[in-house]
């Protein structure tokens, strides 16, 4: 076995230096869903040291392109959400609190909400999870109990109490966090985080059932996912899985490279797992290009992909402006702290441009600025303007209008905490 972990530890270390966070920011505890023709990706808002940011969903058509949605649920402490649809209809998540470390179910007619919080579960990173063989909705906790919920859809008490509470069997090794169940070939199989999140020694573990009152059973005692400081991989974790099209994925969360070990600072990525017949996951590869699942054709292309950038300042090396452009959702431009700062994007062909989107470092954070196109870098006209009232960066995101135009120029004339900081700036063509 130890063998077997050296070559897949090797596949692993060939592919993921170059992975893309699924979506810019810090955001973890990934949990994925598939409903109503979309997928829903909830989601801790993440990257403060003295608290959370605010509760976002992000939405998809086709994994690779994504809309963020702001959830109206005001506590800071919103952690590892997980959300299903009823059998009633109505959408339930499960979020954990940072204070009591307990989970509370909310109710919601939509997946955006207005989310109404209807029980308090005596358990901590449950994940909601239906059994397929039953029908049952569950919840697994850290305190490793499968939580069987009322699934009576007539009852007053549907998934407003908790009917059982039975142990989960099995030697789990390292179980520290954040169990997901999902199915494959009639097997139940059980993911966890070991480690701790705080350290580069957390890391993604797994086991295995034929029926969920029999022990789960580890294939290995080493783990599928850990640090791989060559690759500047650390402490990935927080599992949940999808199938698509038959293909596994398994979505996770690592630290920002640049700050590790950390908590606090942490992006959701996504990679495919490989099964052997008899059911062990036999490898584990960083996923780039979701394009190759065949859901249809993203957006337009992005024209400012590897365009130059020039910027009015940056706050080091580590954060140019050339970041801007180069595609990836874990680096970014940052300003010197002032006011007044700008970058200017050349699309170095005049094009006619339906959309830009900003990806700004945090999405609830408070920004002044203007978007300006031009065709010359002399002569300049606005292409949106947020600069009469502060509003925060999901809210701006996505500006459209249809221009001809071949530079691009945002004026940040100021900013929450002084300065100006984006993952991504996308210009889209109206071609």
């Amino acid at each position: 076995m130890k063998v077997l972990c050296s070559i897949l530890g090797s596949l692993f270390v060939s592919f993921v230096y170059g992975q893309n966070p699924l979506v810019p920011g810090y955001f973890a505890d990934p949990s994925i869903r598939y409903m109503d023709g979309k997928y829903y990706l909830s989601i801790t808002s993440d990257g403060y040291d003295e608290h959370n940011g605010e509760p976002f969903l992000w939405v998809s058509d086709n994994l690779v392109d994504w809309n963020i949605e702001y959830l109206d649920i005001n506590d800071r402490f919103f952690w590892a959400p997980s959300m299903l649809k009823g059998d009633n209809g109505k959408y339930y998540m499960v979020r954990q609190q940072g204070v009591d470390y307990l989970a509370y179910i909310l109710e919601a007619d939509a997946p955006q909400g207005p989310w109404q919080e209807i029980i308090q579960v005596k358990d901590f990173d449950v994940e909601l999870f239906r059994d397929p063989k039953t029908g049952q909705i569950m919840g697994i906790g850290s305190w490793k109990n499968l939580l069987v919920f009322d699934n009576d859809i007539h009852s007053p008490n549907y998934m407003r109490k908790v009917v059982s509470s039975t142990p989960i069997k099995g030697e789990l090794t390292d179980f520290t966090e954040a169990p997901y169940m999902f199915t494959k070939d009639s097997k139940y199989y059980l993911m966890w985080a070991g480690g701790h999140c705080w350290l580069d020694s957390y890391n993604v573990r797994y086991a295995v059932t034929d029926a969920l009152d029999q022990p789960f059973r580890e294939f290995s005692k080493e783990p599928i996912l850990e640090s791989l400081p060559e690759k500047q991989l650390y402490g990935p974790g927080h599992t949940s899985v999808l199938e698509v099209n038959g293909r596994w994925l398994l979505f996770y969360h690592r630290q920002d490279p640049k700050r590790y070990p950390t908590c606090n600072y942490r992006f959701s990525c996504v990679a495919e797992m490989f099964f052997s017949p008899e059911g062990q996951i036999t490898k584990v590869v960083p996923l780039d290009d979701l394009r190759s699942l065949g859901l249809g054709l993203s957006n337009p292309t992005n024209i400012a992909l590897n365009k130059p950038v020039v910027a009015s300042a940056s706050a080091s090396d580590d954060f140019l402006a050339a970041f801007l452009t180069d595609g990836r959702n874990d680096s970014r431009w940052q300003s010197v702290q002032a006011e007044d700062q700008w970058v200017t994007i050349d699309l170095e062909d005049e094009t006619e441009i339906s959309r830009i989107q900003i990806e700004f470092e945090y999405f609830d954070r408070f920004y002044l600025y203007e978007i300006q196109y031009s065709s010359d870098n002399e002569n300049w006209h606005t292409y949106a303007d947020y600069t009469h009232r502060a509003l925060k960066g999901y809210q701006t995101r996505t500006s459209e209008k249809t221009v001809s135009a071949r530079y691009i120029k945002i004026n940040i004339k100021r900013a929450e905490r002084d300065y100006a900081s984006i993952w991504e700036i996308k210009v889209f063509s109206s071609k």
